[in-house]
């Protein structure tokens, strides 16, 4: 049997507890793996005997993550390198057909990249950045995968947080309230534990489950583009936030532990935590369906 390897948490003052699974024979996706929590899990799953796809916005990013998990241990032949950019949709929808077509069954899927915009970029889809990496994206592929997660009886992550709210279907680009990049990722994960809901109805009864993981305020530069008085503070609150590798460790679990056992939770640091958009199924139904659509015509 294979054991992650036990690390020190500054955030939490203990260590962590090894995952007793052996994931020898299992494939698992990881997006944004190229740094910070995504990176993290990647060499944990990795070093639990899985075979981990990395997932980067370009190849030269995917090779040289792939580089870095090895010069710690990972061993090379248990990594796939591949690459999107999550806010071209059609970048995104290659990646789903190529991952569809090498992997007809897949164990894991950990949605988990994400952007923290400092100002409103416009794709060419005519959609909001963060609304497309941090949603969409995730929509796509689980969409594009669900099929081969439902043959190996699979898992799916979200990688969210308690960072949320602000939805608004009706402004996501936010042109009617005004531009905060703040709050535009604050929609973004409001969204991602809706849909999940949404999915988890969906894979109901086919042995596939979806979970969501909220890593914490971890030191990672996804907010490096925030400028004025919002990125001093994301400056400061860095050096006390808990490590990428800590952050890491509910997407860990979630993806690998047999303690995980059904769907639709949203979980920190291995314990379920509450979440306010849980119970209006007719709220999530319209999301999805939006989603849906949006997907179609971009």
């Amino acid at each position: 049997m294979s054991l992650s390897t036990a690390g020190y948490n500054p955030a939490m003052s203990r260590p962590l507890e090894p995952i007793p699974v052996d994931l020898t024979g299992k494939r698992i996706v990881v997006t944004g793996a190229s740094a910070g929590i995504g990176h993290e899990a990647a060499l944990e799953l990795v070093m639990l005997g899985a075979d981990v796809t990395v997932v980067a916005r370009s190849a030269a990013k995917s090779a040289a993550a792939i580089d870095a998990l090895v010069a710690r241990g990972a061993v090379r032949a248990r990594l796939v390198g591949e690459h999107a950019d999550l806010g071209a949709l059609t970048e995104v929808r290659a990646l789903a057909d190529r991952l569809a077509t090498a992997h007809p069954r897949l164990d894991v899927l950990i949605n988990n990249a994400g952007c923290y915009p400092g100002q409103r970029v416009m794709t060419s889809n005519g959609l909001e950045e963060a609304w497309v990496t941090n949603v969409l994206a995730y929509e796509a592929l689980t969409t594009r995968l669900q099929g081969a997660v439902r043959a190996a009886r699979g898992r799916i992550v979200y990688t969210a947080s308690t960072m949320a709210g602000d939805l608004d279907v009706d402004d996501l680009d936010r042109s009617r309230r005004g531009w905060n990049g703040i709050k535009a990722y604050r929609q973004s994960k409001q969204a991602n534990r809706m849909l999940a809901w949404a999915w988890a109805r969906r894979l109901d009864g086919s042995g596939a489950t979806i979970n969501v993981a909220h890593p914490g305020g971890v030191r990672t530069n996804i907010a490096h583009r925030q400028r004025g008085l919002w990125g001093v503070l994301n400056r400061l609150a860095f050096l006390t936030q808990r490590s990428p590798r800590m952050g890491g460790d509910v997407l860990v679990w979630l993806a690998a532990s047999p303690e995980v056992g059904g769907s639709a939770g949203f979980y920190k640091d291995r314990r379920a935590i509450p979440c306010q958009w849980r119970d209006d199924v007719a709220a999530q139904e319209r999301l999805w369906a939006l989603c849906q659509r949006q997907l179609t015509a971009s």
